[in-house]
């Protein structure tokens, strides 16, 4: 997947603009933007927003991931 460059440039321009456009960025998208915003050291709380939400995205993916193995799997050798 591309990145799209002006969601990477909101979300390095300043806090608030992160806080607009944090729930659109992939996670292809926050990597870019923790290796940019790390490499200059300046904002410490834009790394852990970015961190923060890196993680929540791979939660919500390992928990649907497990749904559809276990919930499935179940659902069929009810049927």
């Amino acid at each position: 997947m591309a990145i799209r460059s002006w969601y990477v440039g909101q979300a390095l321009a300043s806090v608030s603009k992160l806080n607009n456009v944090l729930s659109e960025l992939t996670e292809e998208e926050i990597l870019a933007c923790l290796d940019l915003e790390s490499q200059s050291s300046r904002r410490k709380s834009i790394v852990d927003r970015l961190i923060s939400r890196a993680a929540r995205l791979n939660e919500l993916w390992y928990v649907s991931t497990l749904n559809e193995k276990y919930r499935a799997s179940r659902t069929q050798t009810e049927n």
